[in-house]
């Protein structure tokens, strides 16, 4: 229900009277000669309750010293290198300062296991050669190689997987060359020194296969490369052909004998397995047979070459020579689609299985999003690659409140407490990043199943609970009992919205991570002695937003739009253009109108159809012309209106539209009694009377008001 008004709506007048000037839409500022209008109370707002009063933003005093790190441990180091496999942990290992440590990860590790480790190993170390105070070496002993050679090994798997998927291109390859006394140094060897080897062993009578081989010996990587997997059976099926011509020059019926045990022995190739001589004399039908008993066409990897033989050997003469020569390299390459496609798929479930988990941390939703991405529209290669890497550069999140007049504030350390706060809007700027208040979502310290929050801007630095119950942002001393008060178990949020999380303590089960007037406690609702212990909003105040990282100031505009309902979202709707600043004035576009922010009058808002009035009468670029209250809806539930300092006022009727009225006018109309007395609304913006210099006149539904210098403001009625 809108409220009534109070009797005298009149706004407040200014110390020194306007100056004249003619300004947009004929409107023209009253003269020193204007009578001018005495003070009123201040109207009602059209609030559905009283506006929430503006919260006292924290001010937080950082503390360096209680972001420091410890230098690393003696036992620490000796983890540390059993970690990344390079023997014992020498004296010398122990005994080195952590940056020296570094560098000797750096210059001992495998880079063909750890390349990871390694690289990340060289930017820390150069990063401490530009600040040697910096907390980069410790963090990496301490938790960070535990983490990149992680990483490593899951690739260096992959990696593996990858070879022994090359060894088994290469036997398959020389099987169908006809080399077949390889050995496993042979196979495992580097690509050049693989083609020097074929071309050892090729056989005379495949000259075209020898001299293939010694022409790519000389060439570069991809020549190796192409040779390997694209030339040699093609050079070796020209060797074989080549023959096939020679013998049937001398004999055709030797020929077609030898290009019918060719075909068979091809056939074989392709499975492959390596061919029984005496299948090659065989007939067609009995050749098939004993291919079905064989163990490779029993493997599920085979399948398609099983089911073709099969149903070839159903079949006439014309379908068993059919499956020999070309059929069996069909089904093989149906199979070797179908794993590839496996081999994606299980890929991609791996990529999703991280979005359901991420989905079910409630506090990576960047992650959860990159992985749906990539899952469903990712190439394999992208798919990969976020495995490889790209998972773990989202893991930066921020976090806002939820609480009734707390919303857009964010959980913010520079060392020492923490806070959530809006931070402090800037003077000369829209506004700025806030700073300190990105968090990296790691594995729990204490446990791998909850989890830590690491401050983006200072490594190895977490959010733990202090003794007194107080959130800081402290270096990691290493310590059971920090890592323990450092990790939070992720729950659902208790405010109502699926999407919010709370952090309960680890080391304090029953207790959240809580917003208190702005302060960070673990707190849990029950207890009286601790005022941060209240149940007063308890559910909200443990509730959190997981927001994108890097978050901004919130201006005093957003900071009244998100915490009042009525002001904001269902009073303003959606932003439509962003925030800017004119002559020290803020102001906002939204769908039904202007959010405004002046240092005399705080966040003010001007719905339509008087913010467009507002706008096209000069708005901001007159001096003072800044709402002193929000949009009033007047007692007769169809007008609204807004005061300026002046006094100027902007009135609306919805047969009429918005008029402006101000000066001695407006004052001698406020003294009848506004919309209310005889006269009415405004129709007309006060204007020049016609006909008479220095007269001026404003017209109303039932008559008018005239101004001269000399006579003041009379009132006329139709």
């Amino acid at each position: 229900m809108r409220r009534s008004l109070i009797r005298d709506r009149r706004p407040a007048r200014s110390v020194a009277l306007l100056t004249a000037a003619t300004v947009l839409c004929g409107l023209l500022t009253p003269s020193t000669a204007y009578a001018a209008p005495s003070a009123p109370p201040s109207p009602t707002a059209d609030a559905p309750g009283r506006p929430v009063p503006e919260a006292p933003v924290p001010r937080e005093s950082p503390s360096a010293q209680a972001a420091e790190l410890p230098t690393a441990t003696e036992l620490e180091k000796v983890r540390a290198v059993f970690e990344i496999e390079v023997g014992e942990a020498t004296k010398e290992w122990r005994d080195a300062t952590d940056t020296n440590f570094v560098f000797k990860v750096y210059d001992k590790i495998n880079a063909a296991n750890f390349p990871v480790t390694k690289a990340e190993a060289y930017r820390i170390y150069k990063v401490m050669l530009d600040n040697a105070t910096a907390p980069d070496a410790t963090a990496f002993i301490r938790t960070g190689v535990f983490d990149f050679a992680a990483r490593d090994r899951v690739e260096r798997q992959r990696r593996q997987e990858a070879w022994d998927r090359t060894v088994q291109l290469r036997r398959e390859i020389l099987i169908d060359v006809d080399i077949v006394d390889f050995d496993d140094v042979m196979l495992n060897d580097n690509d050049q020194m693989f083609v020097y080897k074929v071309h050892q062993k090729a056989k005379p009578e495949h000259p075209k296969l020898k001299k293939g081989a010694f022409d790519a010996f000389g060439g570069d990587a991809a020549v190796w490369k192409d040779f390997i997997e694209n030339k040699m059976r093609v050079l070796h099926h020209q060797d074989q052909l080549d023959y096939l011509d020679r013998l049937n020059q001398e004999n055709q019926e030797a020929a077609r004998r030898e290009a019918a045990r060719m075909a068979k022995k091809d056939a074989c190739d392709r499975v492959p397995l390596i061919a029984v001589a005496a299948w090659l004399d065989l007939a067609d039908d009995d050749f098939l047979r004993e291919l079905l008993k064989t163990p490779e066409l029993a493997d599920p990897a085979h399948r398609e070459i099983k089911n073709a033989a099969g149903l070839a050997l159903a079949g006439v003469a014309a379908d068993w020579d059919r499956f020999i020569r070309t059929g069996v390299t069909e089904a093989r390459a149906r199979d070797d689609a179908r794993v590839l496609r496996e081999r994606e798929e299980a890929d991609r479930q791996k990529v999703r299985d991280l979005k359901a988990k991420a989905d079910a941390s409630r506090l990576r939703p960047r992650l959860a999003a990159a992985a749906a991405e990539v899952a469903a529209n990712g190439t394999w290669d992208q798919v990969k690659d976020f495995l490889a890497k790209g998972q773990y550069t989202v893991l930066e999140q921020a976090f806002a409140g939820v609480t009734a007049g707390r919303r857009g504030w964010h959980v913010r350390s520079a060392g020492g407490d923490a806070w959530a706060t809006p931070g402090t809007q800037p003077s000369n700027a829209v506004t700025a990043p806030l700073g300190d208040a990105t968090w990296k979502i790691v594995p729990g310290l204490a446990d791998p199943n909850c989890f830590s929050l690491e401050s983006a801007t200072r490594v190895g630095s977490y959010l733990r609970i202090a003794p007194n119950l107080r959130v800081q942002l402290a270096g990691n001393d290493g310590t059971d009992g920090y890592k323990l008060n450092a990790t939070w178990c992720a729950k659902p949020g208790r405010d109502g919205s699926a999407a919010n999380v709370t952090l309960e303590a680890k080391a304090h089960p029953g207790r959240y991570l809580r917003q208190y007037w702005g302060e960070l406690w673990a707190a849990n609702g029950l207890s009286k002695e601790n005022n941060f212990d209240t149940d007063g909003n308890f559910a909200a105040d443990i509730s959190w937003i997981p927001v994108g990282p890097n978050p901004w100031i919130t201006t005093k505009i957003d900071e009244r739009w998100l915490n009042e309902d009525w002001w904001g979202w269902n009073g303003l709707g959606p932003q439509t253009q962003a925030e800017n600043i004119l002559n020290g004035i803020r102001y906002k576009r939204f769908q039904k109108g202007g959010g405004f922010w002046s240092a005399e009058y705080g966040v003010k808002r001007i719905l339509e159809p008087m913010l467009t009035k507002y706008l096209e009468s000069g708005g901001r670029s007159i001096p003072g012309f800044v709402p002193r209250e929000d949009t009033l809806y007047l007692p007769d539930g169809q007008g609204m209106c807004n005061h300026f300092p002046g006094p100027r006022s902007i009135y609306y009727h919805p047969s009429i539209g918005p008029k402006l009225i101000y000066g001695a006018i407006f004052d001698r109309w406020a003294g009848l009694g506004y919309e209310r007395s005889r006269l009415g609304y405004p129709t007309s913006d006060e204007m020049d009377y016609p006909g008479v210099p220095g007269k001026r006149v404003s017209y109303f539904q039932k008559g008018r008001i005239e101004h001269t210098p000399s006579e003041g403001a009379k009132e006329y009625y139709n």
